[in-house]
């Protein structure tokens, strides 16, 4: 099953400027201070879904001069052009997978991000607040249609956050994201693992 979540990209926006949303957006839905670091990584490689390459993160220089959401160079069969990077919270073995596609220019599509996460409490919740930070900044559209949190699902991000976040109150990272995603009881209590752990 995919539990894919899509922002549409309206306007440019760097690889930093999306960090620093998500964990604004983070923050916000799980009514906390702060949120632990987002890390992006490249080069990653995975055979018979066991991770091969671990990959290189992008340091502070590259996530301020990468930006997504422009026209990316098309692939030598001339199809459109994608990025893949993947998503590492801090301290935890949680994340998800992003892929930045760029449509056809002439199909009028924008630019979108797809994120992926693991199967977790808390990799869902990072990918939520990553899509929709990137919908909130650029002026995009969030899409939910395999989770499907809400339903009718909103597709303007702010109305989303406003709709579902927690109330400020303290408490653990992983505890404020298994509460956050419980009070959808559509989802059965999916996913049932919390974290995959600490790192």
């Amino acid at each position: 099953m995919s539990v894919d979540l899509e922002a549409t990209l309206a306007r440019p926006i760097s690889l930093a400027e999306m960090v620093i949303a998500a964990r604004a957006t983070l923050a916000e839905l799980l009514g906390l201070d702060t949120t632990p670091e987002l890390s992006l990584f490249t080069e990653r490689r995975y055979e018979q879904g066991r991770r091969v390459a671990s990959g290189r993160r992008l340091d502070a220089a590259e996530l301020l001069s990468t930006t997504i959401g422009d026209r990316i160079e098309r692939q030598p069969n001339g199809m459109p052009g994608s990025i893949h990077l993947e998503i590492d919270v801090s301290g935890f073995e949680d994340g998800a997978w992003l892929l930045v596609i760029d449509h056809e220019p002439e199909t009028g599509g924008d630019p979108e991000c797809v994120f992926s996460p693991y199967r977790t409490c808390v990799s869902v919740v990072v990918a939520l607040a990553m899509a929709l930070a990137v919908a909130d900044r650029t002026g995009g559209q969030f899409t939910d249609d395999q989770i499907q949190l809400l339903q009718p699902g909103h597709t303007h991000p702010r109305h989303m956050i406003t709709a579902t976040r927690l109330p400020p109150e303290p408490g653990e990272f992983t505890q404020r994201c298994e509460r956050y995603l419980r009070q959808f009881a559509n989802l059965g209590g999916w996913p049932r693992d919390v974290s995959m752990g600490r790192t």
